[in-house]
């Protein structure tokens, strides 16, 4: 008599076997494999946390073995480092190039956007970066620190300039500048906020966010 077979097992194990497939194959750039590990890690780390995650649920997720997850990243703590690195790179790309804007108010403004546009494409790492920076020490906390105070930085300075105490490409007043540090921590913070309560709310529109925020908060950054 033929077995019957149990349609989502069968699903299941197809899955698995097609995405142990893509990224187990030799054909795979390591780098690219990496890039697709990290995906993956940054997305279970975000559902269950640091603690609750295993190293044997990331490899299944991403379709590789545990020996080959421990030979690329030598331990949870260190996969988790690269999970968190990758997320602030992306976060990070775009603030040079928006920091060559001459128009203050404008660049500001579009330093709000990077941010929720980054939060629109990463939801997920995003989760992870934020709940560190609430949480972490040790080498974690100290690169989520670096990632933030950038972005508080480049902030900071665009509220000098919006003030007229600075031109772009001057050295900072102390006095103002502490006040614009005071101002852009806020600032981030805030956003921050906001993103973390958006990502929950995923019907309404980026812009309708960017507009809210920018409403809330640039008048009384600009004065």
């Amino acid at each position: 008599m033929k077995k019957s077979t149990d349609p989502k097992k069968t699903a299941s194990s197809s899955a698995a076997g097609v995405s142990a497939k893509r990224l187990g194959t030799r054909k795979v750039p390591k780098e690219q494999r990496m890039e697709q590990i990290l995906e993956v890690a940054g997305a279970v780390f975000s559902k269950h946390g640091f603690h609750s995650t295993s190293m044997e649920e990331i490899a299944e997720g991403a379709g590789v073995t545990k020996p080959l997850l421990y030979r690329y990243f030598g331990s949870k703590d260190a996969l988790y480092l690269a999970t968190i690195t990758q997320v602030g790179n992306h976060l990070m790309s775009g603030l040079s190039l928006l920091m060559a804007n001459p128009n203050a108010t404008e660049r500001l403004k579009f330093i709000m956007l990077s941010f929720l546009t980054f939060v629109e494409r990463h939801r997920e790492g995003w989760s992870v970066l934020y709940n560190e920076a609430l949480t972490s020490v040790g080498p974690v906390g100290e690169k989520v620190t670096f990632f933030r105070n950038s972005f508080i930085e480049a902030a900071a300075r665009t509220i000098e300039e919006m003030k007229g105490a600075r031109k772009a490409g001057d050295p900072a007043n102390s006095a103002v500048g502490i006040q614009a540090m005071a101002m852009a921590s806020v600032m981030v913070g805030a956003v921050e906020a906001g993103a973390r309560w958006w990502i929950q709310h995923p019907e309404i529109p980026i812009r309708d966010m960017q507009v809210l925020i920018e409403k809330m908060l640039v008048p009384g950054l600009a004065d």
